[in-house]
């Protein structure tokens, strides 16, 4: 089996093993400046993922397939994004498989229509509802840097009024301001037994959903997920001063 190469185009994270940095940067015909030197991107073409490219510092970089993890979170961002500690969660909690046919309300900046993209085969398919079309473009350019195998359809409406496809969907995801308002469009969408998600920044949000939810699905979950990072230095491993912790509640159930 042959080492895939970096080709033009390509995402690539340039790690740097002595500052314990990393950029992630497109190979282009372009140099890219850091604080340890100008890099000659096309320099990277060509070479291995695992060698090694130096700056005009001739401090060594070394370059590194990304991770959708990557990709999440070096987003670009007019909107909060859905963090990878709740993607991680949402992707088996709802089911996801290859092949699976997702439908997404509020595309925000594309954080986990990416996390979908990234599982889905060429049988999978997203779509995905954003009224802010300055939102949506974002989401598109954030998303396509990962080269989706499976088809998205982005569309610049508010779902509330969309016509939507009936026991079409394998799964739903709703990131918006009162989601208990469209509650019963998402269930009429999924297939028998399908599933769905819910992201809620307040926990008043929370309260609104479950006067309905329960009405809709059953074995209903609302969470929290927190990270705490924990330094790795001989003599001193210790939990780090700063961490994601509260970014919203996760709601997710069953198709009754």
């Amino acid at each position: 089996m042959m080492t895939e190469t970096v080709n033009l185009g390509d995402y690539i994270l340039l790690y740097s093993l002595t500052k314990n940095r990393k950029w992630l940067v497109k190979v282009e015909e372009r140099k890219f400046s850091t604080d340890l030197g100008v890099v000659d991107l096309k320099e990277t073409i060509g070479k291995k993922y695992g060698e090694y490219v130096y700056t005009s510092k001739n401090i060594k970089l070394k370059i590194v397939k990304p991770a959708p993890y990557d990709y999440i979170m070096n987003s670009e961002r007019p909107t909060q994004i859905v963090y990878p500690k709740d993607i991680g969660y949402l992707l088996l909690r709802l089911g996801v498989e290859p092949n699976s046919k997702i439908l997404e309300v509020g595309t925000g900046s594309g954080g986990l229509t990416t996390g979908f993209a990234w599982f889905l085969s060429e049988e999978g398919e997203i779509k995905t509802y954003e009224k802010r079309r300055e939102f949506m473009e974002v989401a598109k350019r954030n998303v396509m840097r990962i080269k989706p195998r499976c088809k998205i359809t982005f569309l610049n409406q508010d779902f509330m009024e969309a016509e939507v496809e009936e026991e079409y969907y394998d799964l739903a995801f709703v990131d918006m301001d009162s989601p208990w308002t469209i509650i019963d469009k998402v269930y009429r969408s999924l297939k028998p037994s399908g599933r769905a998600g819910f992201l809620l920044p307040t926990y008043n949000q929370v309260d609104k959903l479950s006067t309905k939810i329960n009405k809709y699905f059953l074995d209903i979950e609302a969470i929290e997920v927190f990270i705490r990072r924990i330094r790795m230095k001989k003599g001193m491993v210790r939990p780090e001063f700063q961490m994601i912790g509260y970014t919203a509640v996760v709601v997710t159930g069953i198709k009754y």
